[in-house]
């Protein structure tokens, strides 16, 4: 009988050339497996999922009126987002923004933000609202999951009929390497035309770095004073001091500031003025 490269004199050998690659250890994998059935890797959350975790455990744990150590913040929904819980202080009527939490009393008259029937309703809410987002992002996940596979080609779907004869679609290079998980290795059969013999070679193909484009600099410059400082910048408390002037007031100029402020007169652009007596000329002819 004559053999060709792709077969030997022993029987017991088969004439495929994919059943050269030595097959994989099976045996730690499966004990890997075992030893992880009884530990599940929990999901993180989002940010905001523990943002509203956060306020609902705030709101549990506080117990009679307490300040905020952070002492509040005065912008008047100016500087942040108007307060979703506790827009307004029903005591001295002061405008909260978002950072003022609502289990904390009102920076200014130190009354309580939330009587308790109005309390315990808000931690109702908000634990029904924290169900709904684990929900989502879990159907989110899986969503996400099941089209990595079905791009890979893992499960290929049935319901529609293939014509076998038509070309397939074809695929970027990132997309496919995208599909495949980091670091996978791959096995590679080559046949050296001289020779004629058979060489398996173990590839692992690594995806391009995604820290390779640089990143905008107002979005990193902002995330970064936001990491550093940890909390978002508040509006003080305005002093309590009356600034009283001390000069007399002039007759010739009684809306002058007389709190030694630097007054800078700035002329009107003479553009502006021309475009000004022009319009003037026009509409009085």
């Amino acid at each position: 009988m004559y053999h060709t490269a792709w077969t030997t004199k022993k029987k017991s050998s088969s004439s495929l050339p994919s059943d050269r690659i030595p097959p994989a250890n099976k045996s730690s994998a499966q004990a890997n497996t075992g030893k992880g059935k009884g530990k599940q890797k929990e999901v993180p959350k989002s940010a905001e999922v523990r943002r509203l975790e956060e306020l609902r455990d705030g709101l549990k744990n506080s117990q009679g009126p307490a300040r905020d150590p952070h002492g509040g913040c005065f912008c008047l929904a100016r500087t942040h987002g108007l307060s979703p819980y506790t827009p307004i202080c029903r005591q001295c009527g002061l405008i909260l923004c978002s950072l003022n939490r609502p289990y904390f009393v009102c920076p200014h008259c130190t009354a309580q933000l939330l009587a308790d029937p109005a309390r315990n309703t808000l931690i109702a809410s908000l634990e029904k609202e924290i169900e709904e987002k684990l929900e989502k992002e879990e159907r989110d996940r899986q969503q996400a999951i099941q089209d990595a596979r079905e791009a890979a080609g893992a499960f290929p779907s049935l319901s529609g009929a293939v014509n076998p004869l038509a070309a397939p679609p074809r695929q970027t290079t990132q997309t496919s390497l995208d599909s495949h998980p980091v670091n996978q290795t791959h096995k590679v059969l080559s046949l050296n035309s001289k020779t004629r013999k058979i060489k398996v070679e173990s590839r692992r193909t690594v995806p391009a770095a995604a820290a390779s484009r640089p990143p905008s600099r107002s979005g990193d410059a902002a995330s970064v004073n936001q990491v550093a400082d940890g909390v978002p910048a508040r509006v003080p408390r305005p002093p309590s001091d009356v600034v009283v002037p001390t000069k007399p007031l002039s007759s010739d100029r009684p809306w002058a500031r007389l709190d030694n402020y630097d007054v800078v007169y700035v002329p009107a652009p003479k553009a502006a003025a021309a475009s000004g007596a022009g319009w003037g000329l026009g509409e009085g002819m």
